[in-house]
């Protein structure tokens, strides 16, 4: 691929902060077209158990909060602190839960940096979010999810995968996209960088997780795939 054919790399908040406004039909109609949809935000939040008790649930990445609607089905009192870098994203999940206003808090910033209450939340949710990171980030971010779950806590998570063969191309071209750029943290620029699942199964168990449950996947035959998976504390 020529330079020419290359997107520009851009920061991670104005990323997202220049698409917030065409962003919820950007993954309705491109990522997740069709059922796929309704399939994958189900997914997210079919590991909770349903309940009417304000359980406290942690949103890594929330964006415009996509992922909520299928959540407060769920757990209608749920009490759900939100982070992401992008502000205009979070303006949009604002406007759009005002009914959950009470029951929701949101913070602007980097939940690779922000720490979490230890042994505050009962759930914790991440939906394609991760993606951008490197082995070592994931690491050291999934030790801090396990730590800040409630004894017997879930963290759900749905992303992008791809094939372990396929892992170290995506790994190259991460490396060569950020070489055109200042250096910075992992995370601070978009690149993707997906793993495979069971790349993803064992950085989590390496976190302290146990009973690793595929939930869903978009289609397991595709080099870009989408999955969503559990584990608990």
């Amino acid at each position: 691929m020529s330079a020419e054919d290359k997107e520009k790399v851009e920061e991670m908040a104005a990323f997202f902060d220049a698409r917030a406004a065409g962003y919820d039909d950007y993954m309705r109609d491109s990522i997740f077209p069709d059922a796929a949809f309704a399939q994958f935000y189900q997914a997210m939040s079919s590991p909770i158990e349903r309940t009417d008790e304000p359980l406290r649930i942690l949103d890594l990445g929330c964006g415009t909060g996509l992922e909520l609607e299928a959540l407060f089905q769920r757990v209608p009192n749920a009490l759900v602190t939100g982070i992401d870098l992008a502000e205009n994203m979070l303006e949009l999940l604002q406007q759009k839960y005002a009914a959950y206003a009470s029951q929701i808090t949101l913070v602007a910033g980097s939940y690779l940096t922000i720490p979490f209450e230890q042994q505050a939340y009962d759930h914790i949710i991440s939906a394609i979010a991760n993606h951008h990171l490197l082995r070592d980030t994931k690491r050291e971010l999934y030790a801090n999810i396990y730590a800040a779950l409630r004894p017997g806590g879930k963290y759900v998570e749905g992303d992008a995968v791809v094939p372990a063969d396929m892992e170290s191309q995506f790994l190259d071209e991460y490396y060569e996209e950020a070489a055109t750029v200042p250096s910075a943290p992992d995370g601070h620029y978009h690149i993707d960088i997906p793993f495979s699942i069971a790349t993803q199964r064992s950085l989590l168990l390496e976190a302290g997780f146990k009973d690793f449950q595929l939930v869903w996947q978009k289609d397991s035959t595709a080099v870009w795939n989408i999955a969503v998976y559990v584990v608990t504390t």
